[in-house]
Order: C-alpha cells, then structure tokens, then sequence
C-alpha cells in the first residue's frame, strides 16, 4: 500500500493476523458515543513471546518506506532491533505515516495483560477483524487518568452500563447476578439486585448498599431508610 493507507487499514491488516482489541476513543465511538480522536490505540495479544510481537509489529511497517515506529517515552525513532527493550521498558509504541497515529499496547492503562485471553472473550468481533472490548473492560481501562476526556468517557460508559444493569440484573440467574454484581456496582444497580428473587443476591446488594452508605453516599443511606 502506498501513503495514502490509513490508520485503519493498517490495524485490519494486524488484526487478519493476530488477536487485537481497540481501545481508547475509537473503542469508546465503537459503543456509541459520538466523539473524535486524534490517535488510534489497539491492544495486540500480550500472550505473544516478546519477539513474535515486535516481528507483528515489524511486519506492519516492513516495505513502507512512509512509516515509522516511535518510542512514546522519548518520542525518538525505534529501529526493529531495539524494539524489544522499547516495548518492555514502555509497554507501548507508536507507528506514525498514516492518517493517525496508532499506538499498540502490550501493556495498556490498568489493564493486566494476564486477563488479555479473559478480556478477549468478553469483546465482541468488529467488521475489521479487531475486537470491541466490553463496556466494562474498557472503563476499566479509563479510570485513573486524570484526563478531561477520559472523564468523559467514564460518565458515558458508565451510564451505559448502569442502563444495561438496571433492565437484566432482576430478572438473571442468581450466579450471573452476583456475577454481575462483582464487576460493576452504583446504588442504582444495587437497589436493582433488591428486587432480584433470589435472597443470596438481595443480601448481597443490602451489604453493598450498608458498604457504600457507610463510605458517605447519600443515594445509598436513602436506599436503606426507603427498605
């Protein structure tokens, strides 16, 4: 391909190869919100042996004259024999020439890449052979940024989340409901889980409720006095 390939057909290509979750804003676009990003992130499987990665990566810029691979901690350029102790030492690196800049994660923001295979089947394929991380996942991935859009994203992945709660935790079996439970928890999700019929789950979502009111939170204090 010539200079005029993209930053998304550049990840195609490593996704027809190798196992790739999006993520940071193109992930959170592929869940709905309407937003612009600057940069494309993609997670390439960290179960890779090290050099089979970097060959992944090697591979994506071999003959393409117009790409580089840059060091996102010194923003200087990687030659593909120093790009195995730039990847252990940063955990990511950037390919620049495209459209974009696509930054390829071995190790993302908060993800551990022991869950990568647990992640992966939580992901859902898009129409260019990468995946689309669960709503969940990819918040985890948001959290601790300090960055105004990353706060963004949290407030719009979380009310997606809670959406999603709030119409199937009553009526899920009771191991999906504590399940569920043990990855995402606000008062209203809790004050769902006490209509659950199961009384494990209720007195689950009673002790997370004593939890949180305990922490000062005033929906959760109101929950009780109302039960």
């Amino acid at each position: 391909m010539g200079p005029k390939q993209t930053a998304a057909e550049l990840t195609a290509l490593l996704a027809r190869r190798h196992r790739v979750l999006m993520l940071g804003g193109l992930a959170v676009i592929g869940h709905g919100l309407s937003r612009s990003t600057y940069d494309s992130d993609v997670w390439l499987d960290p179960g890779l042996p090290v050099e089979e990665w970097c060959d992944a990566v090697r591979a994506m810029v071999d003959g393409q004259t117009h790409l580089d691979i840059v060091s996102m901690g010194n923003w200087m350029s990687v030659s593909k024999e120093d790009l195995p102790g730039v990847i252990l030492r940063d955990g990511v690196i950037r390919i620049i020439g495209v459209n974009q800049p696509v930054d390829i994660f071995h190790r993302p923001n908060q993800l551990d890449p022991g869950e990568f295979d647990e992640i992966w089947a939580r992901s859902r394929i898009m129409d260019d052979a990468t995946r689309l991380p669960d709503p969940i996942d990819l918040l985890v991935s948001k959290q601790e940024t300090g960055r105004d859009k990353d706060r963004a994203d949290i407030i719009f992945l979380e009310g997606k989340i809670e959406a999603d709660y709030l119409a199937r935790l009553p009526r899920v079996s009771a191991d999906e409901a504590v399940r569920m439970l043990g990855r995402f928890l606000t008062p209203r999700v809790a004050e769902a889980a006490l209509t659950h019929s199961d009384e494990g789950v209720t007195q689950l979502a009673r002790r997370f409720l004593h939890e949180l009111a305990a922490e000062g939170d005033p929906y959760a204090a109101e929950i009780l006095r109302r039960g």
